[in-house]
């Protein structure tokens, strides 16, 4: 589980609350708290842990699944390690009935890279909530059909 935060962490992505909820989740996972609808996905290179990815049903919504965190340790991203990570979290999500996968990132300028990433794994920007996450911070959520 530290090398999942520390890979998060290295993104510089998350705020301190936000690792803290993080931990929170990996630990409740790895307890065994969640049913089994709930997914953690690492991508390995010769033992090292490369990248991870969380997945999950939304709640109260037919068919349909969001990626709630996704991370590519640094050395290893714009290597193509994101992208087979969300093919194959689409492929499960397929495999299991799903019809929409969801993702949502921030609309600061800092997550740029990440909208641009989520575009070309082939996610529409659907809606942006207006000073979601605080004022002048927009939440952006992305869709794609299965």
């Amino acid at each position: 589980m530290d090398t999942l935060i520390e890979i998060a962490e290295a993104t510089g992505l998350f705020r301190p609350q936000e690792l803290e909820e993080l931990i929170g989740v990996m630990g409740a996972y790895f307890e065994g708290q969640f049913d089994e609808h709930h997914f953690w996905v690492v991508d390995e290179e010769d033992g090292e842990i490369v990248g991870v990815v969380y997945y999950a049903p939304e709640p109260m919504a037919c068919h349909v699944w969001n990626t709630y965190f996704i991370a590519v340790r640094e050395g290893w991203q714009r290597m193509g390690k994101g992208s087979e990570l969300m093919g194959d979290v689409e492929e499960q999500v397929k495999r299991m009935g799903g019809r929409l996968l969801l993702v949502e990132t921030s609309g600061l300028e800092r997550y740029e890279q990440a909208r641009r990433f989520y575009s070309q794994c082939g996610y529409d920007e659907e809606t942006r909530i207006r000073d979601f996450y605080d004022e002048g911070e927009d939440k952006v959520i992305f869709r794609k059909a299965l």
